[in-house]
């Protein structure tokens, strides 16, 4: 029997909290790298996505949020080696708190971007989800692995080139060796016409001017 492998699934929820055309990022420690990131995180035991992201973002931030005011924007399936992430992006623009980093083990700081202006250092998996949702999109796949199909007429037109490059090898045809033509002698021998005596064809005159 073929071995099945087994991958373990994690759920996860990201926030995109908008304020006047911009974004609200967390400026990472330098343990994760002094990058950027979203607010939220992993949804644990029986929780909700809703419910995980409501407890993630005050715990990180400050934020509270409320069920009605997250607003689901995306879906991304995300698979690599034997594990699978299901990560659900929220959109939200009303909250209560004051922003503050609760985990500065991990946080450096709450940073406000324009909307257009993402960070350059954001994981990737964020950056082509947030790709995605400014194009409307609600669904996708990282990583996004495309195999670039070629039309058929261009495969048509490689074919026929090589074809084309070839040039046709002329079939030799053999001729056929010479055939000898016996001469065949023939049996029956042609006697020679036997001359007419004279006197024979003066008789043969007298008669043909004979008149009845």
């Amino acid at each position: 029997m073929p071995i099945q492998r087994r991958f373990r699934t994690i759920l996860t929820a990201r926030l995109l909290l908008e304020y006047r055309e911009h974004t609200l990022y967390l400026s990472q420690a330098k343990s994760n790298g002094e990058s950027f990131t979203l607010p939220g995180g992993k949804i644990e035991g029986e929780e909700y996505a809703k419910e995980a992201l409501i407890r993630e973002a005050f715990e990180e931030a400050g934020i509270i949020l409320t069920k009605k005011s997250l607003h689901l924007v995306h879906v991304v399936y995300k698979k690599l080696h034997s594990t699978t992430e299901i990560i659900f992006f929220f959109r939200a623009a009303a909250w209560k708190g004051e922003l503050k980093v609760n985990e500065p083990d991990k946080f450096k700081d709450t940073v406000w971007l324009p909307n257009d202006e993402p960070p350059s250092r954001l994981p990737a998996v964020i950056k082509s989800a947030m790709n995605k949702i400014a194009k409307g999109k609600i669904f996708s796949q990282f990583p996004n692995i495309k195999v670039k199909e070629k039309p058929i007429e261009k495969v048509k037109e490689k074919l026929v080139e090589k074809v084309k490059e070839k040039p046709k090898e002329k079939k030799k045809v053999k001729t056929p060796p010479p055939v000898k033509v016996e001469k065949v002698k023939s049996k029956n021998k042609v006697k020679p016409k036997e001359k007419i005596k004279k006197g024979k064809v003066e008789k043969l005159q007298e008669e043909a001017n004979f008149e009845i």
